[in-house]
């Protein structure tokens, strides 16, 4: 059985080193972008299970991430994990309004982020 494919798609290098590494050593596939060249992965034959972004991945807003993604009946049931620094609870409530499945801090507990991956990609 293939393992789980994550997509993650963020500006800052370091962020997307450590949870690639965190969601290699869990058993997943990783892929790991930067802007629209994620979503360019998205779109490609072997969709991921699982997205995870934050609010605005250089030039790829989560707003235009979301829409694309809606708009093909292949990828819109991809859920997308916002891992954010954002506290403001006007932009978490608008990730959420775009289709965003879950909004976590960006440096959260792993055993939180492990439990909503969990349930996720189950």
């Amino acid at each position: 059985m293939a393992h789980p494919l994550v997509l993650a798609i963020d500006a800052d290098e370091t962020a997307r080193d450590l949870y690639g590494d965190w969601f290699s050593a869990h058993g997943f596939q990783v892929m790991c972008a930067v802007g629209t060249v994620g979503l360019s992965l998205a779109l490609r034959r072997e969709r991921p299970q699982l997205i995870v972004t934050e609010l605005r991945a250089r030039d790829l807003t989560l707003a235009a991430l979301t829409a694309r993604l809606q708009s093909d009946a292949t990828t819109r049931c991809i859920p997308i994990l916002v891992l954010t620094s954002a506290s403001d609870r006007t932009v978490i409530d608008s990730a959420k309004a775009a289709g965003v499945a879950v909004v976590l801090p960006k440096w959260c507990d792993f055993d939180l982020l492990d439990s909503w991956v969990s349930a996720l990609c189950s």
